[in-house]
């Protein structure tokens, strides 16, 4: 893919440069081939070009007198522009947007930002180029951290930013504080990224940072606007240190000042931030590299821009480095950075948060986009719960597989009757989280007394007596998941124990329970006692389409890592037959002959020849892509049913971190995690408790090791789901498997 970036790149200032350079370096990591569209307007370039107008022979007299009168400003012209030929992969030169217009650029997505791009002072008004006006339908039309430098867009502009924003693919913003009007003008979601100088790890400035030719220790003043009380407070630190000083501009201000950056290269600007003592800055960049280099550091706020470095130290829990006024200065510990281990991994989430949105409006995936159904949320939010199709009394509703193999409501325009029930049926508009009575909920870690029941079951054996209660205690019926006669991951009902038995055992793969919710509702209405099990949204999703609560209905909710893609399992099984000769008739993921523990359970193949293929779990390719967070459903990302969040009457899992929690429940065989949550799930643990060794606990234990928020969308997914159908299926899961053999 080729991908052009159009942003201040020739502003001779360090921000303008290293963001442009690590917006480039961020694309071609993920093998996109970068360019920076070399658009240069003369409001930009006049700005820093001290030969401005002036050509031929009249050029090289003025830059002859420039070297006698102001060498130095001739010099940091030349060393930027040497930096910027050297250092970005320039694009045409274009110094008009008509000659931008007119070019014919030929690439597939074009990249708006990031820095103060749509900030109307800094263009002299509206410039159509900063809003992608030149580009030709077709290709990808991207705002990556576009910033406004305040928190409105002047409303003289507003039809004519609206009409350019319609053409959009993706739009994201650099400050919070600009979502808002832009999302009001765009009328589509915008997202807040950081901006593309924290995209890269501090060690890949490397590449173009230099060390600084200052002996001794010193204190780096950053000003981009000259402010008399970063002046005066400056003076006081470099007093009370006893450091000299290292500032930006090109004449002496400081008492105690012994070099000036003035014609410094951006590479050298790294370097100075990286080695000093102490930074003092109200340049916004000044703060991203203090924080990247974790140079101890204050902020003094930019009159007109102090917005973005708010937000930015907002962020990241950075907000004690502020220092609005010099008399707000206590002590040394304003510089100081806390904890720069939580700061690492604070940036590292936020970053691949960015990461990913950029690629995936690159990849031009369709997570943003409305399901084709009435309950207008978006395909990240869809869980594929079926209660909007099953619930649709016009069957208005089929449920239709994704490219990545998930399926998701289309409505039958024609069928539609715009009742809304499938948008009251939604569980991302109600969710059906339960609420807790005063002694809910009660926790207890689980073992069943038969050893071979236990040893049957992924965990601690409390299913099987769940289904035993209501089969032969109450004759009735129970649902769970089973694989069909071709393999199929599906949701079934059983009505005595041989049948359950298909039920046993984690299956890591989305089912299919197409048709399962009507059935249950009969039987229901028939006065028969039901125990269904299943995934939290798909327990969710039931309460939704019942719409009522009933007395023989018990709900046991499957702690659920994420749901896989059926469509990726299929394949894997294909690859499997092919391999071995021979049809895959049973998987197991999680037996446990070797060892409950995750790194020693074994996943069991069993093949229709009679033959069986033993292999470590943990290190199978497809075991590990969903460990991994890399083939799960979108909307896995943004689950609202983790930690205490349940809809169950109980809630049965692994109960992982036994071993140290309460070591006399451990024997590697398996440890169940039960929650009851309400007073039915109270009846029915009473009524199968005395079958268990068990012991009580609280929810701060059982899910110290357990899955306690939604599963993170990784870069890698995109990676994998981009390239699958296109790739052998076990050589593109070998690829992502970081336990390669």
């Amino acid at each position: 893919m080729k991908a052009g970036v159009i942003t201040f790149h020739s502003a001779h200032n360090f921000g303008a440069t290293l963001q442009t350079w690590a917006l480039q370096r961020a694309l071609k990591n993920y093998k996109i081939e970068a360019s920076v569209i070399n658009y240069h307007p003369s409001i930009i370039d006049d700005l820093y070009n001290p030969l401005k107008g002036k050509f031929g022979m009249k050029r090289r007299i003025a830059k002859f007198k420039l070297r006698r009168k102001n060498p130095r400003s001739l010099e940091r012209y030349e060393n930027y522009t040497r930096f910027l030929k050297k250092h970005l992969n320039l694009l045409g030169d274009f110094s008009t947007y008509e000659e931008l217009e007119a070019a014919d650029l030929n690439l597939d997505a074009y990249i708006v930002g990031s820095d103060q791009v749509w900030n109307s002072e800094h263009i002299g008004g509206f410039d159509p180029a900063y809003f992608l006006d030149f580009v030709k339908p077709g290709p990808l039309k991207i705002s990556y951290a576009a910033s406004i430098g305040r928190d409105y867009l002047l409303p003289v502009y507003h039809e004519q930013i609206k009409n350019s924003l319609k053409s959009f693919t993706s739009i994201s913003v650099r400050e919070k504080s600009a979502k808002r009007p832009v999302k009001e003008l765009a009328k589509k979601q915008v997202d807040v990224v950081l901006d593309p100088t924290l995209l890269l790890a501090r060690e890949e400035y490397n590449e173009i940072k230099t060390v600084p030719n200052i002996k001794g220790k010193y204190i780096f003043v950053y000003m981009m606007e000259h402010n008399p009380d970063v002046v005066a407070f400056a003076n006081k630190i470099s007093t009370a240190t006893g450091l000299p000083i290292v500032q930006r501009r090109p004449n002496k201000i400081f008492k105690n000042e012994i070099a000036t950056c003035y014609t410094s290269a951006p590479g050298d600007f790294l370097g100075l931030i990286e080695n000093a003592e102490y930074v003092i800055t109200n340049s916004f960049h000044g703060t991203v590299f203090s924080i990247i280099y974790e140079t101890p550091f204050v902020s003094m706020l930019h009159s007109n821009t102090g917005s973005r470095t708010v937000d930015l130290l907002k962020s990241l829990n950075l907000e004690s480095h502020l220092l609005y006024t010099a008399s707000d200065f206590d002590d040394f510990n304003k510089f100081r950075i806390e904890e720069p281990e939580k700061l690492r991994k604070r940036i590292l989430e936020l970053r691949q948060t960015s990461l990913l949105f950029l690629l995936d409006a690159l990849k031009n995936n369709d997570r943003q986009k409305i399901v084709a159904c009435p309950t207008q949320i978006k395909k990240h939010e869809c869980y594929g719960c079926y209660a909007c199709k099953e619930i649709c009394p016009t069957n208005a509703i089929t449920m239709e597989e994704d490219k990545e193999g998930f399926r998701y409501p289309v409505v039958d325009e024609a069928k539609c009757i715009d009742c809304g029930a499938c948008n009251k049926a939604c569980i991302r508009k109600t969710n059906h989280i339960i609420e807790y009575a005063e002694q809910y909920p009660k926790v207890y870690s689980v073992m069943n007394k038969q050893e071979e029941v236990r040893m049957k079951s992924s965990s601690g054996g409390i299913f099987p007596e769940l289904a035993r209660f209501v089969i032969e205690e109450k004759k009735g019926y129970v649902v769970g998941v089973k694989y069909d006669k071709d393999m199929k991951v599906v949701s079934s009902i059983a009505d005595n124990m041989e049948e359950v038995k298909a039920f046993y055992g984690s299956k890591y793969v989305k089912s299919d329970f197409d048709g399962i919710y009507p059935q249950i509702k009969k039987l229901l209405q028939d006065n028969q006692t039901v125990l269904y099990s299943g995934l939290p949204c798909e327990c969710a999703a039931l309460r939704s389409y019942l719409k009522k609560e009933y007395e023989n209905l018990y709900i046991c909710e499957i702690l659920c890592h994420a749901a896989p893609s059926p469509k990726i399992f299929n394949q894997y099984l294909d690859y499997l037959n092919k391999k071995f000769n021979s049809r895959v008739v049973n998987l197991t993921f999680r037996n446990k002959n070797t060892g409950w523990l995750i790194h020693k359970c074994s996943m069991i193949i069993e093949f229709e020849n009679g033959k069986n293929l033993s292999v470590n779990s943990r290190k199978n390719n497809y075991f590990r892509a969903f460990l991994n967070d890399y083939i799960s459903r979108p909307s896995c990302s943004s689950c609202e049913y983790t930690y205490k969040n349940r809809v169950g009457d109980v809630t049965i899992g692994d109960f992982w971190g036994i071993k140290d929690i309460d070591p006399s429940m451990f024997d590697d065989k398996g440890v169940s995690l039960i929650t009851i949550n309400d007073d039915k799930g109270s009846k029915i643990w009473d009524n199968v408790k005395e079958k268990f060794n068990y012991k009580e606990s609280d929810m701060a234990k059982a899910f110290k090791k357990n899955h306690n928020k939604p599963s993170p969308f990784k870069l890698e997914r995109l990676d994998v789901f981009d390239r699958l159908d296109k790739d052998p299926i076990d050589d593109l899961l070998y690829e992502y498997n970081d336990l390669k053999k």
